[in-house]
């Protein structure tokens, strides 16, 4: 799966729960529940209870890709995300965006504690 995006977020809930978000479009935009789904990305990792090291994804594309893996980091730039899927088909997502240095410091700090579990 690839994405390109103009939107990129991340949440930290009280230290257990992290996520980063990824949209095609401004989210906050999209008010018209009728309309096709907008292209996203949706990673979320918890350390409140023990998880098998299981992230949870979510995208557009709920029959292809949601549900609980492990994910294995290949980059994190400034301009993109790489990672795999551990599955057998369907593997890789790329997600290509653009932040300013101090914002990838930001978006950063979570993507490693969701791929390398440490907070």
């Amino acid at each position: 799966m690839k994405l390109q995006a103009t939107c990129v977020s991340v949440g930290d809930f009280d230290g257990q729960y992290f996520q980063v978000s990824f949209h095609g479009e401004d989210p906050s935009a999209d008010l018209d529940l009728s309309a096709p789904m907008k292209p996203y990305l949706l990673l979320q990792r918890q350390f409140e209870d023990y998880d098998g090291g299981v992230c949870y994804i979510e995208t557009h594309e709920p029959e292809s890709y949601a549900g609980h893996f492990r994910l294995h980091l290949v980059e994190f730039a400034p301009t993109r995300l790489v990672f795999d899927i551990d599955r057998p088909t369907d593997r890789r997502v790329e997600v290509t965006f653009t932040l300013d240095p101090r914002r990838f410091q930001e978006v950063e700090r979570i993507v490693c504690l969701i791929f390398g579990g440490k907070r």
